[in-house]
């Protein structure tokens, strides 16, 4: 039946695509042009229209908004020049305003919140439609500068380049010099670029562009206007090196019974970037430093999968969009959270493991990445980690031993990714990982294609990936398809898509996949209105209805309906409603931990509300409220959120965020913090109490454009405790038994209070482009006991007199440049 069922699902799609691409006719537009005159004369990047050059170049303007009022005339007027010589590309862009209602607050770089008013411009340098660059500057002078790709903005790249702003009578003024170093364009005597200004004013949250884009088409450089004029410029030789100097003092603090323990480390190291031609790049970090990083998200997890963190270093966020493109990627694999290899035959009988190394230290990592004239895009990474040892307990006489349970890792990423007509793209994926001595290797193979329709109006997307895991003793390979369809342009869109994963597909070397072994039909259907319309600005609304089996045995698990409204008013306050939820009972396979075996749960919605009031105001809060519906009676869950937010001045702003949880007499896998006097031979399942707390309050500070200090404090706590348990029969079904779960001392093996505190101050300070001093101060205290009577304030009192560690760090890191040296030493 599932056979016959998926073949009139690809019969389906294939007779959908060819309807699509056959008859649906294409998009003609009137493509708007600007011309950038040549300087034979140095410009002064002074926010001033002095320089000669633009007393020569024409000048473009008539913007058209595309929110809140899509298709009208800006409110206020921008005029943009454009020019370029040997060195640089350049603008000068004058944005009309009244001078008292203008925006005057400050912000970190790439940091263009609702209440910044700035001026961008897209370059899509090989006019392929699919990739862009963006350099952005706020009315304080503050830069911001990301890789655009379909659909997305990827503002962690941060490239040397100059800008000022100057206020004007009736408005701002912004001079800015981009280096050719700092795009990426193809080596040929005539240049011919996609081009596009963008200007945003966030007291009426008014965004409008020179060439007109749609809001309901989320590709920014297919809707480009060309640039005309440039010739005979050189890709210059792109080199930089960018060394650091840094130093910690650090120290975990005694609390009586563990002593005192610290110490003081200096390190230096540099990365290095390589234009290798024109479109190519070479990145390497050599002895990398990462101790600055803010810290995780720490929470209780209680599933059977891994918790998914951000990834906060530099080297791993700038410039690996096209790594991150097929989702296989999880750079956090490498030298953070890279899975312990260990094979069962390095420990003895009744052995197990205790210290396992949450890291591994990265020696080094290396990319290449950049795209050729004919639209191929090429990227190699590749990074090399430490040996990691634990130590190996017994559990028959207690003695321990040294265990090496991640050996020397190399890490190797290989994409293509070729853009193909209509902004569609193919891409191929390989991921591998070799490990040193007896250990097994992984590797991942993919292919993602996107094609659409000559009008964008339709698409068709597919994935196929196989995964491979290499033992001494045997191969294991497991695969991962989907395909999926439909409509993407106009207030209606929808799609239907399949997913299937094999339940020995595992891409978890180098990637992240939560669970495996899958089956899922789904379809979404969203409605947007983006013209304003009686006391609103906008409307949105989505509905995702899916059916969900097992890969292997092939039998039924859920079906999930999940759906949602929301409305943003004239006033730009924003509300909506959502819900979510199994409309049958479900088959859960995961939660048991235990091959073949099912726990079944109830039916359950989960409906909610939210509130989001103007950002623009002083200050501005975000609340919302759920409740969980559940089959079983006695099982409650509910939770909220608050959030306030105040802006203070141009120069503070403070975001505090409170999120409670609540979840009484839930059911779940019993799992354990402590070793239990009495073993259950049978699957152990509980009935317990939850209750999640978290407080985030951030402080941020900026003193120039160019100099912050930013505070965070979070406060997470976590309590479960257990009443009852239960023994999973092979039904799926609980039964009661008779169970204390206590240790050998008395006390609940399974309750836990999880505390985590933890505190991030960073100033920052980019003296020059691309250099900057950064002084860190960390502090964190994790506590875990089985005290979940203990009250709040009582809790916190423990929770301060733990063994808190403090870090506190100083890095230096300089930019320099080949071209800039090598001008220089021609001047000296």
């Amino acid at each position: 039946m599932l056979c016959q069922s998926k073949a009139l699902i690809l019969q389906s799609m294939k007779r959908l695509f060819v309807i699509l691409f056959f008859f649906c006719s294409s998009v003609s537009w009137t493509q708007l042009e600007v011309t950038a005159v040549k300087a034979n004369e140095r410009i002064i990047i002074d926010g001033e229209a002095n320089d000669e050059i633009w007393s020569r170049s024409p000048m473009v303007g008539n913007f058209i908004q595309f929110k809140p009022n899509p298709g009208q005339h800006a409110t206020h007027q921008t005029e943009v020049k454009v020019a370029y010589d040997d060195q640089a590309f350049y603008l000068f862009a004058h944005c009309y305003d009244d001078p008292a209602l203008q925006s005057r607050v400050l912000s970190q770089r790439d940091d263009f919140n609702a209440n910044v008013d700035n001026f961008q411009v897209l370059f899509d340098t090989y006019n392929d439609d699919i990739n862009g660059f963006l350099f952005g500057v706020s009315s304080m002078g503050v830069q911001a500068d990301a890789k655009v790709t379909v659909g997305s903005r990827y503002f962690d790249l941060n490239m040397v380049w100059s800008s000022t702003v100057k206020q004007v009578e009736n408005g701002w003024q912004v001079e800015i010099k981009i280096p050719y170093s700092a795009l990426r364009f193809p080596k040929k005597e005539v240049q011919s670029w996609g081009i596009n200004f963008y200007r945003y004013i966030s007291r009426g949250r008014e965004e409008s562009t020179w060439s007109p884009i749609k809001p309901d088409f989320d590709n920014l450089p297919a809707q480009c206007g060309e640039l005309k004029g440039v010739s005979g410029i050189e890709p210059p030789v792109r080199l930089a090196f960018i060394p650091y100097l840094s130093a910690y003092a650090e120290r975990m603090q005694s609390n009586g019974v563990n002593p005192s323990n610290g110490g003081f480390s200096f390190n230096g190291g540099m990365d290095i970037k390589l234009g290798v031609n024109e479109a190519f790049t070479l990145d390497v970090t050599l002895v990398p430093d990462f101790g600055q990083v803010v810290f995780d998200n720490q929470v209780l997890n209680l599933s059977p999968f891994e918790i998914q963190f951000n990834e906060n270093r530099q080297f791993f966020t700038e410039g690996t969009e096209l790594f991150s493109k097929s989702g296989l990627f999880y750079s956090r694999r490498i030298g953070i959270q890279s899975p312990y290899a260990v094979l069962k035959t390095n420990l003895q009988p009744y052995e197990f493991l205790e210290n396992v190394p949450s890291s591994s230290q990265l020696i080094n990592a290396s990319k290449f990445s950049g795209r050729t004239k004919k639209g191929l895009g090429i990227g190699v990474f590749n990074g090399l980690t430490a040996e990691q040892y634990a130590t190996a307990i017994s559990g028959l006489t207690g003695s321990s031993r040294s265990v090496l349970v991640s050996p020397l890792t190399n890490y190797n990423v290989l994409v293509l990714d070729q853009n193909l007509p209509n902004n569609s793209s193919v891409t191929f994926t390989n991921t591998n990982v070799m490990r040193a001595g007896n250990f097994y290797d992984a590797n991942v193979s993919a292919i993602n294609a996107k094609l659409n329709t000559p009008s964008n109006a339709y698409f068709l997307s597919l994935r196929g990936v196989v995964s491979s895991l290499f033992f001494s003793e045997e191969s294991r390979f497991g695969h991962s398809y989907g395909l999926r369809a439909g409509k993407q342009t106009g207030q209606f869109i929808t799609n239907l898509g399949y997913q299937e994963e094999s339940d020995t597909y595992n891409p978890n070397d180098l990637g992240f996949n939560a669970n495996n072994n899958k089956r899922i039909l789904e379809w979404n259907f969203n409605y947007r209105v983006f013209k304003p319309f009686w006391k609103f600005n906008q409307f949105f609304s989505s509905f995702n209805l899916s059916y969900n089996r097992l890969y292997r045995p092939d039998v039924y698990t859920a079906t999930y309906l999940n759906t949602s409204a929301g409305l943003v008013s004239r006033k730009f306050n924003a509300n909506g409603v959502e819900a979510a939820g199994s409309l049958t009972e479900s088959f859960d396979y995961f939660e048991p931990r235990a091959t073949g075996r099912y726990f079944v749960r109830p039916t359950w919605m989960d409906v909610g509300m939210w509130y989001s009031s103007n950002y623009q105001k002083p200050f501005a809060l975000d609340v919302s409220a759920n409740y969980v519906f559940i089959g079983w009676n006695d099982w409650k869950e509910y939770y909220y959120r608050i959030s306030p937010r105040l802006r203070l001045g141009k120069r503070l702003f403070m975001l505090y965020e409170f999120d409670h949880y609540f979840s009484f007499n839930g059911r779940g896998y019993a799992v354990a913090f402590q070793q239990p006097s009495q073993l259950w031979n049978g699957i152990l399942f509980g009935l317990r109490d939850r209750i999640n707390l978290t407080q985030t309050l951030n402080f941020q500070y900026t003193v120039t454009n160019k100099m912050s200090a930013s505070f965070r404090l979070r406060y997470y706590r976590s309590t479960v405790k257990y009443s009852s348990f239960f023994d999973l029969n092979d039904e799926g079904r609980l039964e009661p038994i008779v169970y204390t779960g206590q240790n050998a001392i008395g006390q609940s093996a399974f309750d836990a209070n999880y505390n985590a505190f933890t505190i991030d101050l960073v100033y920052r300070w980019v003296f020059l482009p691309g250099s900057e001093l950064n002084v860190v101060w960390k502090n964190a205290v994790f506590l875990t006991n089985n005290d979940v009577a203990i009250s709040y304030w009582a809790n916190t009192k423990e929770l301060f007199e733990g063994v808190p560690f403090n870090s506190f760090s100083v890095k230096l890191i300089y930019w320099l440049d080949y071209q800039q040296l090598k001008r220089k030493k021609k001047m000296d």
